[in-house]
Order: C-alpha cells, then sequence, then structure tokens
C-alpha cells in the first residue's frame, strides 16, 4: 500500500438523486403504470428530514438531562398507535417528491389524486394501500436504495 500514484474514482458508485419507484400490483411483479419520485439520500428533502429528526432527539435529550439535574421525573408525552403511526407514515412520504399519474382510488376520490405531502399521508395511512406503502418502504429501506444502475458504472 505505498503506492501513491494510483487513482481509484468512486463517483460513478454514489448514490443518484431520485429514483422512480414503479409500483407493482401487490403480490407481482406486473408494473400498474403509477411512478412515485423518491429523494435519495444527498436530496435536499431527505438532509431537511434527517436535520428535523436529528434536532428532535437532541431537544429531547436536553429536555431529560434538564429534568434530571433539577431532579425531577421525565414524563413522557402522552401518544396514541394512531399519532406515532401517523408520524412514521409522514416521515416516509416527505421522501416522496411526486407522482405520476395521479392515482384514483375509489375508496377516496373518483377523481385524480395529485400529489401533496397530506395527500400522500392520507392514502398511506389506509390499510387498503398497505402493500403500496410497502413497497415504498421496502425499496427506501433496501441496499440498493438509490445505486446507479449498472450501464453508468
Amino acid at each position: 500500500m505505498t503506492e501513491t500514484s494510483a487513482i481509484l474514482d468512486l463517483s460513478a458508485h454514489l448514490p443518484v438523486d431520485t429514483f422512480q419507484l414503479q409500483i407493482r400490483k401487490p403480490g407481482t411483479d406486473t408494473p400498474i403504470g403509477w411512478v412515485i419520485e423518491l429523494a435519495g439520500p444527498a436530496h435536499p428533502q431527505t438532509i431537511a428530514l434527517n436535520n428535523e429528526s436529528t434536532r428532535d432527539a437532541i431537544d429531547k435529550e436536553k429536555a431529560i438531562e434538564f429534568a434530571q439535574v433539577n431532579g425531577r421525573k421525565w414524563k413522557t408525552e402522552d401518544e396514541t398507535v394512531a399519532d406515532r403511526r401517523r408520524q412514521n407514515v409522514t416521515k416516509v412520504c416527505r421522501r416522496i417528491i411526486g407522482w405520476s399519474p395521479n392515482p384514483t382510488f375509489t375508496i377516496v376520490s373518483l377523481e385524480p389524486i395529485p400529489f401533496t405531502l397530506e395527500n400522500a399521508v392520507d392514502l398511506f395511512l389506509r390499510p387498503q394501500l398497505g402493500s403500496f406503502f410497502v413497497q415504498v418502504t421496502d425499496y427506501l429501506t433496501s441496499e440498493r436504495a438509490f445505486t446507479r444502475p449498472s450501464s453508468q458504472t
């Protein structure tokens, strides 16, 4: 390892900024025509979300430490299962940049549903859309998420 003239450029292995996730028919590998664009790890939306989560954790740690230093008991916030689920779904939906085409779901509306964070959270909180939500979370947490296609390496 004393050779200093070798240059190893790993730029081609950096994650892409966004990914077009083809939503599949549940239980199959068949695309249904709905594409959800997701923000990669270096995308401004993801960075903002990560910074916010870290700030929240720091604030909570400070509050707990302050309570302990002052001899007070730390009282956790009252939170329902629904509150926690909404919080988790919202975090995932904040990684969505958009979708195309605007889907219709008769359980929600006969009109096409445009992408907004509020619409995404409302849809993905519905148990009937769980299989679509799982596809998004599975992609975001997969080892291969946002990797460049082989042809670009």
